[in-house]
């Protein structure tokens, strides 16, 4: 069983890293093509916008095709409709919202502490996005990294280390937006290494959100979107500093240290064929 699941993971591993390095993204980041500019707009040919929003595409398409192929065409349709499942409860929606909103608090303390300033009528032009962001950015995503990927490394290793390899995983699928004109990685100048503490820290924390709401995709979507605007939010307003840049993925790097002490007290989710057919007898006995 854990043998099965791993393959599956690796495989969905290759085929996400493959597409996005040599087919979507990394061929316009090597011949040097814009696309999307991140504040001005579309500036780059149509040929390439296109290459590139499929590409963000590629996580979410590749999990929803793999789980029919390992799971059945049967399954699909119900793996669709978990990112939908929104009855999490007010409980869990504030803490979402909160845990995301305090990316942007601390980002913005930084940014004072490092003698940065602030760009407020920026801020005006990030509010319309806040709904594109949702298939932009988490449901692009989501079905791959966590409905697909997630849902199965927890059945073989511990939710910490879980975590840890789809936060190297993600960050490495994220690596050509760092040469591509226009993306808010190359714009801002991020530091890769940095970008990657941030991403794999971040992953603690969905992998929390996922497990404790028993495995609601709809859990990690609405924080991966929450995040995603107060990011933006955040990002559009602060008037960056190298030292700013240093520093930015501190705040992410605390919570998920955070994060990752909560998940040592989760009881592993390991499932195994003999412990599912224990299970099935104790309730026939009961």
């Amino acid at each position: 069983m854990k043998n099965k699941k791993l393959k599956e993971v690796i495989v969905f591993f290759i085929i996400t890293i493959f597409l996005s390095l040599f087919v979507f993204w990394g061929p316009l980041a090597l011949w040097g093509i814009p696309t999307i500019g991140f504040k001005g707009g579309a500036v780059g040919p149509i040929w390439a916008i296109i290459l590139f929003m499929l590409g963000g595409f590629v996580p979410s398409i590749t999990g929803i095709i793999l789980t029919s192929v390992f799971e059945g065409k049967q399954q699909v349709k119900p793996f669709m409709k978990e990112a939908f499942r929104i009855k999490i409860g007010f409980k869990w929606a504030s803490v979402i919202v909160l845990t995301a909103a305090y990316f942007s608090v601390s980002w913005m303390v930084i940014n004072l502490a490092s003698g940065g300033h602030f760009y407020y009528a920026a801020f005006l032009s990030v509010l319309p996005t806040i709904f594109p962001l949702l298939i932009l950015g988490p449901l692009s995503e989501e079905y791959g990294w966590r409905g697909f990927a997630l849902k199965r490394l927890l059945n073989i290793v511990s939710p910490n280390m879980a975590s840890l390899i789809i936060g190297v995983v993600w960050s490495l699928w994220h690596l050509p937006l760092f040469y591509i004109v226009g993306t808010n990685q190359h714009e801002h100048q991020q530091l890769f290494f940095t970008f990657m503490i941030s991403i794999t820290s971040s992953c603690f924390i969905y992998t929390y959100i996922y497990i404790k709401t028993n495995q609601n995709l709809f859990a990690v979507v609405l924080f991966h979107w929450a995040y995603t605007f107060f990011s933006d939010v955040a990002h559009s307003v602060i008037i960056r500093t190298d030292l700013f840049n240093a520093l930015q993925f501190v705040p992410a790097l605390l919570i998920g240290l955070v994060f990752s002490f909560l998940l040592l007290r989760i009881k592993p989710i390991v499932k195994t064929a003999n412990a599912s057919r224990l299970q099935k007898t104790e309730k026939l006995h009961i």
